[in-house]
């Protein structure tokens, strides 16, 4: 019977006399006795397992590791198209403003004109958010420019989408600069439970790479804005991306370390690379190798583990895909990424017209799709990755570049596994 057959995304492993069984389906890992692990050894993908012992096919269903493998990958399709439909929860990204306060040197936005939202674009997306007539709950992310130099709208817009009485959370992205004691007691009460603010390291480094627009120094008004926020916003989280590139990266243990012991550890500090936004290419920047090894150091020497670099415990579908998911201008302008935000060319309507670029529209749902790659759908981890990201598969697509964008933990599996594993073991939390 075909229920009864191994699936393809058993991946069996042995390291330092463990021996492991993982599943991307379930992302679970299972330590084996030599027994079992050499008697699953001999299956592959598709074979009946009936006949092994109760035992082990009852571990085999608890972590997914027996399908029905006719129908095993097709399933995987029609959940994630489901979820691309589903109109139940609502999800915007508003850019309040495009103006920023900052003069980053790799800041992926455009050259912006500084529109900020209007009374009138407010209340369109209030009526644009009642037309979703089956949403049930909603999520927003404050973004921009910086979006805290429009305070006051997300203020005022924050009230409104909430009196419309939908399961409702918010988060921002923000530089942190603008927090004040007044913003950190009122943003208190406008359910934004997450802030992300970037720090590029400490005050001498970050200084020199994220400063105001007047040169301008901005870290020690960062630390006190976030001291602010614990105060006045405790149950807010706050996460610090650090974006690493060759010139800061033996830095981030030590920022990581004042951040935690600065914090309490209530504070979490993430590492992101940054992409050439110029297209003239840098040797600063970090290249999947580089990655890597920055991965296997931050474990093998700090112990410590970040998701971006292992399989996910849950599989999500990117927001570009989505139908119920939105991204605004300060015009109500509709773009399909938020890495477009401010390219007049991106832009494929307006929440208050038809579309104006179809064509646009269209192929951010459709382009480079995973599930129609024959690639992605025979590769181990298609269930924990499902592609990546969609907007790098299609600007690489456009180039004439094969579309794959594929997690860190493919190019050798069974070191990043190992790694994974025994963090668990060693109960390291991921930050």
């Amino acid at each position: 019977m075909a229920e009864n057959r191994f699936s393809r995304f058993n991946h069996l492993f042995s390291r330092e006399n463990v021996n492991l069984i993982y599943n991307s389906l379930s992302n679970a890992f299972v330590a084996l006795d030599k027994e079992s692990f050499d008697l699953l050894s001999k299956l592959h993908a598709g074979d009946d397992t009936s006949t092994l012992p109760e035992d082990i096919k009852g571990m085999l269903l608890k972590i997914k590791g027996i399908a029905d493998d006719e129908f095993e990958v097709d399933k995987i399709k029609y959940v994630t198209r489901s979820t691309r439909f589903d109109d139940s929860h609502l999800a915007l990204t508003i850019n309040p403003t495009l103006a920023c306060n900052f003069a980053c040197p790799y800041c992926f936005e455009y050259d912006h004109n500084g529109k900020t939202m209007t009374t009138e674009t407010e209340d369109r997306i209030v009526d644009f958010v009642k037309s979703h007539s089956e949403a049930k709950s909603m999520r927003i992310t404050w973004f921009g420019g910086e979006p805290l130099i429009a305070f006051d709208r997300i203020e005022s817009l924050s009230k409104k989408l909430l009196s419309l009485g939908l399961e409702y959370d918010a988060g921002i992205i923000s530089n942190g600069y603008l927090v004040n004691e007044d913003v950190a007691k009122r943003i208190s009460h406008l359910h934004i439970t997450s802030m992300q603010i970037t720090l590029d390291g400490l005050k001498e480094r970050h200084d020199s790479r994220r400063c105001l627009k007047n040169g301008g120094a901005t870290f020690d008004r960062i630390i006190s804005s976030m001291k602010l926020l614990r105060e006045f916003a405790p149950d807010m989280r706050i996460g610090i991306r650090v974006n690493i590139d060759h010139e800061n990266d033996q830095e981030f243990i030590t920022l990581y370390k004042f951040i935690t012991e600065e914090f309490d550890g209530k504070v979490s500090v993430f590492p992101a690379f940054t992409g050439d936004s110029t297209e003239k290419g840098t040797c600063n920047l970090y290249n999947r190798n580089d990655r890597i090894k920055f991965a296997i150091k931050m474990f093998n020497e700090h112990g410590l583990v970040f998701d971006s670099f292992y399989p996910q415990s849950f599989r999500m579908e990117c927001a570009i895909r989505k139908r119920a998911t939105y991204v605004i201008g300060p015009e109500g302008e509709l773009y399909g990424c938020w890495n477009d935000v401010g390219n007049p060319s991106r832009v494929y309507g307006n929440i208050s017209e038809d579309l104006t670029n179809e064509s646009l529209f269209i192929s951010y749902k459709t382009k480079a799709d995973p599930l129609e790659d024959p690639n992605c759908l025979k590769c181990l981890l298609f269930p924990a990755c499902n592609g990546g990201c969609p907007y790098e598969r299609i600007k690489r697509l456009e180039r004439g570049d094969p579309p794959a964008d594929c997690p860190l933990i493919k190019d050798n599996i069974d070191n990043h596994l190992w790694n994974h594993y025994l963090c668990r073991q060693k109960s390291i939390p991921n930050p």
